[in-house]
């Protein structure tokens, strides 16, 4: 059992071993308190490195609609195909919310939110769903179509909006779009607004959910067409990983055409969402080295990489398709071209990541953690190496971590992990929702405590704790006197 002074130590090690000490973050509105995550906290403090703990207290479908608000689909009644078809989740940093969106395609048409509450830990809804018409158009197109959404929904915490890319909308199985009289426009990617959820409103308009006489929220905007550049062909199979840079939401993409198998990098900057702010789209770099379908993507932070996996077939023999983000080149994306990466286990066989996995980057131990599920809790764990001439080098070993605890998900992913596996910097630790189960009605949220370094799997140290709270404490009376 680790103290909360480690902890501590832990999250100072963050952002430059001290800011993530600090209890605010700016913003373009300000300053920002951050989630009260003293719960989650405790429950890390009582759990063993390398262990599981469940931290969801409630059912997932205790979140969903009855009786009048009930969501009326047909064959497609099931909210639990939100979690079953090809979906992920996104870590809202300033309330400590766990927010889950999807659906889609041949699955379920609801586009009601999910939020998972870490201070409570109980799920609830952030909204009601809006009703689609005969051809599956959302009525009011002040809300997206539901969709699979892979690796492609985010927290911007600069403008504390969620943000979603979709993918295989509903029916059609392609990209947002909305109905403008006649004609189909392309739509996305939608930002949801977590400040104006309410259980008992529809996302949309009032009038545009299934019960007339829910009240509508106004929770989404479609951000289609208020950039400059060029957006991503689209996102099936789509990896997406978030950070801030120069004060701005960025995210970092992977995307495709008719799911071509080669996937292109772009970078997505947001402006000022809520003061009329654009964006920009920019093509930053090419795949020719690997072939990706489904998976999961990450930014490497240390080595300022984006990683995602891959597929090992015919000749691309590639388990991680990499990108070095400071050759990003939006004038010609060609010149960076992917790094492949195969991957083997410790006893030199190969290692076949299938599209199951989810990937996220543990910042404080410099290691890429894999979870698929198929083995209960047991986690793998890789990190990017370099030669001594600086290049990356192309074969890494990864190791196979056995979960310390009895309790740990049961796994049994039906599509696959994907985007339910986020690494939180506020804890230090993995946040996972597990596959949706018919028989409890229940899709559990665990957290996963990764092994520190110095305990034989990671290697190298832990600093002292005592200096590095004082530098922490140091900083955070700067940062006071700077912003309050």
């Amino acid at each position: 059992m680790q103290s909360s002074a480690i902890h501590r130590t832990r999250k100072l090690k963050l952002l430059g071993k001290l800011s993530a000490f600090v209890l605010f973050a700016v913003t373009q509105g300000g300053v920002q308190a951050s989630p009260v995550l003293s719960r989650l906290e405790g429950l890390l403090d009582n759990t063993v490195e390398g262990g599981w703990v469940k931290v969801s207290t409630n059912l997932f479908s205790d979140a969903w609609a009855t009786g009048s608000t009930a969501v009326q689909y047909s064959s497609y009644q099931n909210p639990g195909s939100v979690v079953t078809a090809w979906s992920s989740v996104a870590w809202d940093t300033t309330r400590g919310d766990l927010l889950l969106w999807g659906g889609g395609h041949a699955n379920y048409a609801g586009n009601e939110m999910y939020v998972w509450s870490g201070v409570t830990g109980e799920w609830g809804r952030g909204s009601l769903s809006s009703r689609v018409d005969s051809n599956y158009f959302v009525v009011d197109n002040a809300a997206p179509q539901s969709a699979h959404t892979y690796d492609n929904n985010l927290y911007l915490a600069v403008n504390d909006m969620f943000i979603t890319f979709g993918g295989a909308t509903f029916q059609s199985g392609g990209g947002f779009s909305t109905l403008n009289g006649s004609t189909v426009e392309r739509a996305g990617p939608w930002l949801w607004d977590p400040s104006k959820a309410d259980p008992n409103k529809v996302g949309g308009t009032t009038g545009s959910g299934y019960d007339a006489a829910s009240v509508g929220g106004e929770m989404w905007t479609n951000r289609q067409g208020r950039w400059t550049g060029t957006e991503a062909p689209g996102y099936v199979n789509g990896t997406a990983a978030y950070r801030t840079e120069n004060g701005k939401d960025v995210v970092y993409l992977t995307a495709d055409s008719q799911s071509s198998g080669f996937q292109s990098l772009y970078r997505y900057t947001l402006g000022d969402v809520k003061n009329g702010g654009s964006d920009t789209w920019e093509k930053i770099g090419v795949m020719e080295n690997s072939v990706a379908f489904a998976g999961a993507g990450t930014i490497d932070s240390k080595h300022n990489l984006y990683v995602r996996t891959a597929m090992n077939s015919g000749k691309y023999t590639s388990e991680l398709a990499v990108w070095d983000l400071s050759k990003a080149n939006s004038s010609n994306p060609n010149s960076n071209k992917d790094i492949a990466i195969q991957l083997l286990k410790e006893d030199g066989t190969p290692f076949l990541i299938s599209g199951a996995f989810g990937i996220d980057y543990d910042v404080v131990n410099d290691q890429l953690l894999l979870w698929d599920g198929s083995d209960r809790g047991t986690v793998w764990a890789v990190k990017i190496a370099y030669d001594g001439n600086g290049n990356i080098i192309t074969t890494l070993t990864v190791k196979k971590l056995l979960s310390t605890t009895t309790a740990q998900p049961g796994g049994n992913f039906v599509t696959g992990v994907f985007g339910k596996w986020d690494y939180i910097d506020e804890l230090g630790a993995f946040i996972a929702v597990n596959e949706f189960s018919p028989l409890t009605g229940d899709a559990e949220v665990w957290l996963y405590k990764p092994f520190s370094e110095g305990t034989g799997n990671s290697g190298g140290t832990v600093p002292e704790p005592n200096s590095l709270v004082l530098a922490g404490l140091a900083l955070c009376l700067l940062l006071r006197k700077k912003y309050l």
